[in-house]
């Protein structure tokens, strides 16, 4: 005696192709979603990495700056001429500029370059696609 079958044991042709048909659909836009993210997903360290470079930059202009407080008879004209040619770096410079401030708006304005006049030295450099300013003082 041979046992008869009584129903169907597995899955159809037709089942199987539209489980594939789907899977892959999915997988494919899986697939899509995920390249962009990885791909892009190096912009956030990239971008960390060139304010980081920046902030480099800015901390070894405060240092010489603070020793040319302590060394140097015009520090501010001493450090200005370092940062205009570059002295700490690559970098790209935005303003270089003695400025002052108005007393009654509290707005910055150029000062004339005359002695004494310009106590404050204010920079702006960048690198990449960010930028930082500074200002200096006696």
């Amino acid at each position: 005696m041979t046992p008869q079958r009584t129903g169907s044991c597995g899955f159809t042709l037709v089942e199987i192709i539209v489980t594939l048909t789907v899977s892959s659909i999915l997988v494919v836009l899986l697939l899509q979603f995920l390249g962009t993210s990885v791909s892009r997903s190096a912009q956030p360290l990239e971008a960390f990495r060139q304010e980081m470079v920046l902030q480099s930059l800015m901390e070894n202009m405060n240092a010489d700056y603070k020793h040319l407080l302590l060394t140097d008879m015009t520090p501010l004209d001493t450090f200005k001429a370092r940062v205009e040619c570059n002295h700490y770096g690559s970098y790209t410079v935005l303003t270089s500029a003695f400025i002052t401030f108005n007393d009654t708006t509290h707005t910055e304005i150029p000062c004339n370059p005359t002695p004494n006049d310009c106590k404050v030295l204010k920079i702006a450099i960048a690198s990449g696609d960010h930028s930082m300013t500074a200002l200096f003082s006696r």
